[in-house]
């Protein structure tokens, strides 16, 4: 298992505000930035793969209408020319048709506004998300983040579902979170379930080139801090997440294995510090 090393770009594609505090119990009650990440992986066989794609022009128009012009004034988002996915992507040679692959956590705008601009791309997600999302009204949707319009059309016949891959046991000294899904069927990328946050949330482990164990954690943890503090989110945004106390117990084993081990990185995907932290070319995007 993740017997390749595969070079990784952090792609910062728009980001929004919140309030810290809610974000991390004890944080400031000041608006920060949360940058949305996408991550480029350039695999030798597979091409150019995308994990998330981040915010996208269809952001702005999925949220014109009322109830999803809510979602827009409760997470004011900003989207500069040069953080598009498009340009971000041409910095390291890529365009958007040549993506063949894009890996989903989850279904939130955040993470999936950029699917329609990814033609060619076969789509991986969790079933669970899937089918939950198909199931959403608009109110119920718009509670928990997600925005059927920016789904590409003909995502069904474009989506492979991360549970019929093959179960791997997850690797030393990884083992905390029990199984993930070999996604290429090599062992080079590994489907991790992080439940709680939303239905089917799911991080991506590997190997990157300078031989670092990364879990791409999506909204396992808003922060990095979290992660190493084992914080929680203030319980006032309890009603946006799927399972409160899953989310308690995946930020718990995420707290436990790298305070064993130091070595690891866990990326959140609205991190800047942690980010940052990682590929020192992020704060200049």
């Amino acid at each position: 298992m993740l017997t390749k090393t595969l070079p990784v770009h952090l792609l910062k594609v728009g980001s929004c505000r919140h309030l810290e505090c809610l974000a991390v119990r004890g944080g400031r009650i000041a608006p920060i930035v949360f940058p949305a990440l996408a991550a480029l992986i350039l695999h030798p066989e597979a091409g150019p793969i995308l994990f998330d794609t981040g915010y996208a022009e269809h952001f702005t128009e999925a949220t014109q209408r009322f109830p999803e012009r809510l979602y827009r004034w409760s997470t004011p988002v900003t989207l500069p020319a040069g953080q598009t996915l498009e340009r971000q992507l041409a910095r390291h040679g890529v365009t958007p048709p040549e993506i063949g692959l894009c890996i989903v956590s989850h279904f939130h705008a955040d993470h999936i506004a950029g699917l329609r601009d990814l033609p060619r791309a076969r789509i991986i997600a969790m079933k669970l998300g899937y089918q939950t999302l198909r199931r959403y009204g608009r109110w119920r949707g718009l509670l928990h983040g997600s925005l059927p319009h920016l789904l590409p059309d003909d995502l069904p016949e474009r989506l492979t579902l991360a549970d019929s891959c093959a179960v791997l046991a997850m690797p030393r000294p990884w083992e905390l979170l029990g199984q993930g899904y070999d996604l290429l069927g090599d062992g080079s990328l590994i489907g991790v379930p992080l439940p709680g946050h939303s239905p089917g949330h799911m991080g991506l482990l590997l190997r990157d080139t300078a031989q670092r164990y990364v879990l791409l954690a999506a909204d396992s943890s808003w922060s990095s801090h979290a992660v190493s503090d084992n914080r929680m989110p203030s319980s006032l945004v309890r009603p946006i997440f799927e399972d409160w106390k899953a989310y308690r117990v995946t930020l718990d084993l995420l707290h436990r294995t790298v305070s064993a081990h130091r070595e690891l990185v866990v990326l959140p995907s609205h991190c800047d510090t942690g980010l940052s932290r990682y590929d020192p070319t992020w704060a200049a995007q």
